[in-house]
């Protein structure tokens, strides 16, 4: 794929083996380090996210020539010599390099957003889901929500309403 300026890309990969990336809150905790510490806003906006305890997804803006996979690429080289450290493990954390889906439509993008911050289903793994942080405007892309929803209350409204089981089966995450 060609990752061009401006354009916003889905990003998700999953363990190894369909193995746990995070095997408590501290590992959780520190991906969000880690990420609040990559100067990301430089290269994308951070649109959504969801770290599950077996996989991850993204929604990115790239703003400059630099691919968004880049970024990616940083913060998981970075995690993954965290956890096997602490684990006492070494190889590979993730099924291969980080999938990526340009989105181009913007009824995908209601969905994608939707779909990412629909993953989580307890308090401790909603926590790190952007749902739970889209007034965090040092993470969060505000623009993006204001662009596409009107506001970030609107948006909630709208998650709250949408009806999940209505999803479209030739959707592709």
């Amino acid at each position: 794929m060609i990752f061009e300026k401006d354009n916003y890309y889905h990003l998700f990969n999953r363990g190894c083996n369909k193995e746990l990336i995070f095997k408590d809150e501290s590992d959780f905790q520190k991906l969000m380090t880690i990420i609040r510490e990559s100067n990301f806003k430089d290269y994308i906006d951070l649109c959504a996210f969801s770290l599950m305890p077996n996989h991850y997804h993204f929604l990115v803006k790239q703003k400059t020539e630099t691919q968004a996979t880049k970024w990616i690429k940083y913060i998981f080289n970075g995690y993954s010599q965290y956890f096997n450290h602490k684990y006492n493990r070494s190889g590979t954390l993730f099924e291969g390099r980080v999938k990526s889906k340009l989105i181009n439509k913007m009824e995908y993008m209601e969905k994608i957003v939707h779909y990412i911050h629909n993953n989580p289903t307890d308090g401790l793994l909603k926590k790190y889901c952007s749902i739970s942080l889209l007034e965090d405007a040092d993470l969060i892309s505000q623009e993006f929500y204001i662009l596409f929803f009107n506001s970030i209350k609107n948006y909630k409204k709208l998650f709250n309403e949408f009806n999940f089981n209505e999803m479209d089966d030739d959707f592709d995450f």
